[in-house]
């Protein structure tokens, strides 16, 4: 029952029905009175009232065959919400579907809303074409049926006028919807048809893409230990010096490059054994 009413109902007025649904843990059918198919069940409700329990009896009249019923406390008739009473009266009798009669449109998600085009005090800086259009008409049809109203015979003729024109309008209005279908599978054909050259086709433009840039990529364990095995070989092997590299020794120039004698190294230790 509850999943019945939140479907059919709106956010807010299917919150006071939950609450109802949470009250209905509150009670219990304390007497029964059958006079097939009627049925008076006593209920009671237990109350906390200044840290005291009170328990509140209920007449609630069921009807077995038509499924409705009415309660002593009128909830129903005065808010549109059933009451817990009733709820509980309907699980008793392992009825798990509310009848139509008590599922009102007036609280439905699903109609239409018509109040929207009445003009009110906050409407008088809007300028919505629908709206100017809606209370265009409805000022001619007043003016025609306050005209024609007197007569029981010119109003029977009003009516039928209404009619027909209404059922043209359907009619114009599915025909229009056809016409569009058709203008729109006829422009898709027409594309489809038209042939596309290779030079036509374009790439896509490039973005930026998401995530970390390839440039700040985080190697991977085998990567680095590869990188540092090649690093330790290069640095591990000794540099090959060619006899030609040495142009004039007693000046300490290798390779075209002057070399002081107190210079340390390599370059040093040749320059010694040219001086001795």
């Amino acid at each position: 029952m509850e999943k019945q009413f939140q479907q059919e109902y709106t956010t807010s007025i299917f919150r006071d029905v939950q609450i109802e649904f949470v009250k209905k843990a509150n009670c219990r059918v304390s007497a029964v009175d059958e006079h097939s198919p009627l049925v008076c069940v006593k209920m009671e409700e237990e109350k906390l009232v200044n840290d005291t329990i009170l328990c509140i009896s209920y007449d609630v009249h069921f009807d077995c065959s038509t499924q409705e019923l009415r309660c002593a406390c009128n909830l129903f008739e005065s808010s549109s919400v059933l009451c817990c009473h009733c709820l509980e009266v309907f699980h008793s009798y392992k009825v798990y579907k509310v009848p139509s009669c008590y599922v009102l449109p007036r609280w439905s998600k699903k109609i239409k809303r018509k109040h929207t085009y009445v003009k009110s005090s906050h409407d008088v800086s809007r300028s919505d074409e629908s709206h100017v259009a809606f209370r265009g008409l409805c000022a001619h049809f007043y003016n025609v049926a306050q005209e024609f109203v007197g007569d029981d015979d010119e109003t029977v003729l009003l009516h039928v006028a209404f009619e027909e024109t209404r059922a043209k309008l359907v009619a114009h209005r599915a025909k229009m919807r056809c016409e569009s279908v058709s203008e729109t599978q006829t422009n898709i054909s027409s594309q489809s048809s038209n042939d596309v050259g290779v030079d036509d086709i374009q790439g896509p433009s490039k973005v930026i893409t998401k995530g970390r840039p390839k440039s700040k990529r985080l190697d991977a364990a085998l990567e680095k230990s590869i990188k540092n095995s090649r690093w330790r070989k290069q640095k591990n092997s000794s540099p090959v010096v060619r006899p030609h590299a040495f142009q004039d020794i007693n000046h300490g120039a290798v390779a075209g490059l002057n070399v002081p004698e107190q210079a340390g190294g390599f370059m040093s230790l040749l320059s010694s054994f040219n001086k001795k």
